[in-house]
């Protein structure tokens, strides 16, 4: 209770004293000077400390700098250990906007990079470089110097801040090149140097005001031109008379500078009366402004700019003389030091050296705190480092700063609410708090509490309120972690559910397309396979003689060759394990040789019969295609696709087998064990089948290619060509495509490692796009042929579908047969088909656009596969909708009569000259030259826009690899090498693709 008496006559004394001051200012017509609720008056303890000069600290012999004396993200250290330095070099850069680099505090060479115990509240380590002085020399690494500052632009300025490390010296840390941007999000009007200095003990801003008045005023020109204030305010204490005259002096002299352009905003020092937290940043807005920051808010959401006298000074160093941020102004104060006073130590100074400049008592240090006795906190050792937001280190004696004393019932006096700066309850918050009570706590606003100790001073039951509400905070901070994370989680499952159910949707309805085609498939088959029941019976008897052998004949002869090659190994191992084993006698031994030497004569065996029986089907295949050619020719039917289905069957078998000799005879070439040259005779072989095979493939090929304008031209004279025909024609020209590709891609890639035989490729090009053009040449020959076909035999179709609909509908009711069904016009189930295909076509649209947008984005993939993948998807697209539009346009035109069963569906409008057909799901389905022209047209344009936003994309990848690669370490180079790489392949495609398809726009 006595405590508390004292206190609150300090406090009435105190505000005596401030009401005296502000009357006699307002007498002498300074600035007006406004309040703040609360407040306290504690002892001040400055005289210690502010009587010596600002002196320079030797320079250590060793320096710690952590990566994290800033806030926000760590720094990236970029030297190795035994690395020689400089003074002023950059060591560690930032990472991310909200973060600050790293500069070497002295010259010498890099000892050790590792976690180490660093100067914070929670006594944790953090990683830091450790550098080792080299004798007495001091050699800098400046960044270039700008005297004439006022000629660079702002954000070679703001750059200039971010390259040096320039943090704010007065709180957190934080990053004074992101506070010059400040106006970019905000409208400033006020700047203001805080320079009240509140906290007892402390008087580093003291000093450095008395001692560099000049470098201050410069330095908030510096920012004034970045941030573009209408004033500039310096707010400090009335107990700090001699830095109230040096600046005031500096300003006269800065005035008076005819050399120097005027100043471009109102500056003045505002002297405001000591109390704390006077220094507070919402507290001296309050003071100085009348304006108050909101709840959760920052000083530039009411047009402020708070900056302390350190970090302004370090600005001007920055700027006007290249200097990073390496040093700074720290107090050495307490009753436990003889000679108190202020240094400028370099940053990562052992703390215990910086103390011994002040000589510390015999007794020792009772209790060290970094900071002031109000905000600052105790530290469990001296070994510690100087960073960059350290400005005082307080040495005291067991009188000055006793231990924390019993803590006691809180007795509702109200004395903290009284105190408090921020006009919270924090009473209450002390409930809240001790009471885990966090969300209440919220809501009274426990965010604004800054924590500055005047509840816990006035407290009469000595509770230590402000480490109830430190803690609160934490565990609010930790829910809203977790809370935040769990929203990921959530948001993550959610869209791998929508996914997953987008990605059943796109199966079931490919499902269903593919049960429609399948439907229409048979019934297409079930048609023409009554029509040509009656000439396929003397066609599939000669066929029939002409059959090659079964293939179940080559089965089983190879299924006896893998019992007796299985028979041989089983052998073989048994022998093995009997020599190595050295428990059979000679009699066992001999006899597991004889069952060796008896498999190997049953493999040889096997394999000779295999042979024969493989090369007897291989020479029939031509005849039996022959054959079939010359049945087919008579009766007037293609080849059957057996034929050609069984030859490439064993093509494909024939190029297997080159591949496993092949296989083999590599793996005993680089073991040295085996027959080589018996493997070698079975890779010529092999390769002579392949040979033979593909040849007879090619043969069978052509004369199947031939026979189909012919096919083609009967069927225009006598019966309308079958689907099959033209489904096998469409099939031959997407597969001659697809080899065109195929054997372009070789090309290129044999054209860009330089491996290869060229020449022979180059023919292979050639040589497929040849066939692509017969196929399309034959197609579009059987597509003509089927079009005048149609048209021809509409009226016979008519009547004999109207005999059909007499026929049946007076022979058997019930039993309606509808002949003219084929040229009816599209059913609903048509339509709903046309629909689905639409809808799988933008679903793979998307896929495409999707896939591409990933491979830019990364620089992995083939990027120009998949931009002609996106290509071909929309062509597709746009047919899809072409067919769709049209397919409702001719069902909503069809006359009601034709839509009852056994009635006569009228004639489908005949084709105009010049249009083409899109499509086999309608007949009636067609695009006109200009639509055409239109769609190709907006496909181009779509096309250029992607490959454009693609190149961009690769760009960007490749100049990410590269920069990774030249960051890299040993073990990560390889790896990063290799994306370079793959990185460069893709932006040289996405580049060639660009050049291609501007080379089609500007021919359009």
């Amino acid at each position: 209770m006595v405590l508390s008496l004292l206190k609150s006559m300090v406090t009435s004394s105190r505000s005596a004293a401030t009401a005296e001051a502000e009357h006699s200012q307002k007498g002498q017509g300074a600035p007006r000077v406004f309040d703040f609720h609360g407040g306290i008056h504690p002892p001040e303890h400055k005289a210690l400390s502010n009587r010596a000069p600002l002196v320079a600290a030797p320079l250590p012999r060793e320096v710690v700098l952590p990566l994290s004396q800033h806030i926000g993200a760590p720094a990236q250290p970029l030297v190795e250990i035994g690395q020689r330095v400089k003074t002023g070099e950059l060591i560690a850069r930032a990472q991310g906007m909200i973060s600050a680099p790293v500069h070497a505090s002295i010259t010498g060479v890099v000892t050790a990079i590792e976690p180490r115990q660093i100067p914070h509240v929670s006594g944790l380590e953090d990683l830091c470089i450790v550098i080792e002085r080299e004798g007495e020399i001091d050699e800098w690494a400046r960044l270039e110097a700008w005297r004439d500052w006022r000629q660079q632009e702002a954000q070679d300025l703001i750059q200039r801040l971010q390259d040096a490390g320039v943090v704010g010296q007065g709180g957190a840390g934080f990053p004074s090149a992101v506070k010059a941007r400040v106006r970019e999000r905000h409208a400033i009007d006020t700047l203001i140097l805080n320079a009240a200095e509140c906290e007892p003990y402390i008087t580093a801003d003291d000093l450095t005001m008395r001692t560099h008045p000049e470098a201050l005023i410069e330095g908030l020109e510096i920012l004034a031109s970045l941030i573009g204030p209408e004033c500039i305010l310096i707010g400090i204490e009335d107990n700090k008379p001699e830095a109230v005259i040096a600046l005031e002096q500096a300003i006269r002299a800065r005035r008076a500078d005819k050399r120097l352009p005027p100043l471009d905003s109102r500056l003045e020092v505002v002297v405001v009366p000591t109390k704390y937290p006077s220094g507070g940043e919402k507290q001296l807005i309050k003071l100085l402004t009348d304006r108050e920051v909101p709840s959760r808010g920052l000083p530039a959401d009411v047009g402020v700019v708070v900056h302390n006298p350190g970090t302004v000074r370090a600005v001007q160093r920055a700027v006007c003389f290249g200097e990073p941020m390496i040093s700074r102004v720290v107090t050495l104060t307490g009753e436990a030091l003889q000679h108190p006073h202020n240094v400028e130590a370099r940053l990562g100074t052992s703390i215990a050296d910086l103390l011994r400049l002040a000589a510390p008592a015999p007794t020792g240090i009772a209790r060290l705190v970094m900071g002031g006795p109000m905000m600052g906190f105790t530290l469990e050792s001296d070994a510690l480092p100087i960073i960059k937001t350290t400005n005082c280190l307080l040495a005291s004696s067991p009188e000055s700063l006793p231990a924390p004393a019993v803590e006691q019932p809180c007795i509702r006096c109200g004395m903290c609410e009284q105190a408090c700066p921020a006009e919270l309850l924090p009473q209450q918050l002390y409930w809240f708090s001790k009471a885990r009570e966090f969300d209440k706590a919220e809501l009274y606003n426990l965010a604004d509490c800054i924590e500055c100790g005047a509840c816990s001073y006035v407290c009469p039951s000595q509770i230590p309120l402000v480490q109830y509400y430190r803690f609160a905070k934490g565990e609010i901070r930790s829910a809203q972690h977790e809370a935040r994370k769990s929203e990921r989680a959530r948001h993550r499952f959610e869209f791998k559910q929508a996914r997953m159910a987008r990605e059943e949707a796109e199966k079931e309805a490919k499902r269903q397309q593919r049960a429609q085609a399948a439907q229409k498939s048979a019934a297409a088959r079930a048609d023409a396979s009554a029509a040509a029941d009656t000439t396929s019976a003397s066609a599939s008897t000669a066929a029939a003689a002409a059959q090659p052998a079964p293939a179940t004949d080559i089965k089983a002869f190879k299924t006896a060759r893998a019992a007796a090659n299985i028979a041989l190994k089983k052998a073989e191992k048994a022998l093995k394990a009997a020599q190595d084993g050295g428990e059979s006698s000679e009699s066992d031994i001999a006899k597991l040789e004889a069952n060796v030497t008896a498999a190997k004569a049953k493999l040889a065996s096997a394999e000779s019969a295999l042979k024969a029986a493989s090369e007897a089907s291989e020479s029939a295949a031509p005849a039996a295609a022959g054959a079939s050619t010359a049945s087919s020719s008579t009766t007037g039917t293609a080849a059957p696709a057996a034929d050609l289905k069984a030859l490439k069957t064993a093509r494909a078998a024939a190029n297997i087998a080159v591949k496993k000799t092949e296989k083999a005879l590599k793996t005993a070439q680089d073991s040295g064990e085996g027959d080589i040259s018996a493997l070698e005779t079975s890779v010529a072989e092999a390769k002579a089948r392949l040979a033979k095979a593909e040849a007879d493939l090619k043969a069978a090929s052509e004369a199947s290619e031939s026979a189909a304008p012919a096919a083609a031209s009967t069927s225009a004279t006598g019966a309308a060509a079958p689907a099959a025909d033209l489904k096998a024609l469409k099939t031959a020209r997407a597969a001659a495509n697809i080899a065109v590709k195929k054997a372009e891609k070789a090309l290129k890639t044999a054209q860009d490692s330089g491996e290869g035989d060229i020449p022979a490729l180059e023919a292979s090009v050639t040589e497929a796009k040849t066939r692509l053009a017969k196929a399309e040449g034959d197609l579009k020959a059987a597509t003509d042929a089927a079009g005048a076909a149609q048209g021809a035999d509409k009226g016979p179709v008519a009547s004999a579908a109207a005999g059909s609909a007499q026929t049946t509908d007076t022979g058997a009711a019930g039993s309606t047969v509808n002949a003219a069904a084929p040229a009816a016009a599209a059913p609903s189930a048509d339509i709903k088909a046309l629909k689905t295909a639409r809808a799988a076509a933008n679903i793979a649209v998307k896929k495409a656009e999707k896939a591409l947008a990933r491979a830019s984005e990364s620089g992995e993939g083939d990027i120009e596969d998949l931009q002609t993948l996106l290509a071909t998807a929309q062509e597709n697209l746009r047919a899809a909708e072409v067919r769709l539009n049209s397919a409702q346009a001719g069902s909503t035109e069809a006359p009601p009569a034709a839509k009852a069963a056994g009635e006569l569906i009228p004639e489908a409008p005949k084709p105009a000259a010049g249009s083409v057909g899109r499509g086999s799901m309608a007949s009636n389905v067609t695009l006109s030259q200009a639509e055409i022209e239109a769609s190709r047209a907006e496909n181009l344009a779509k096309r250029h826009k992607q490959v454009s936003i693609a190149v961009k994309a690769a760009e960007a990848a490749h100049r990410k690899a590269e920069a990774a690669l030249s960051e890299a370490d040993d073990e990560n180079r390889q790896r990063l090498a290799t994306k370079v790489d793959r990185t460069r392949r893709n932006l040289e495609h996405a580049r060639e693709s660009l050049a291609e398809v501007q080379a089609l726009v500007d021919a359009q």
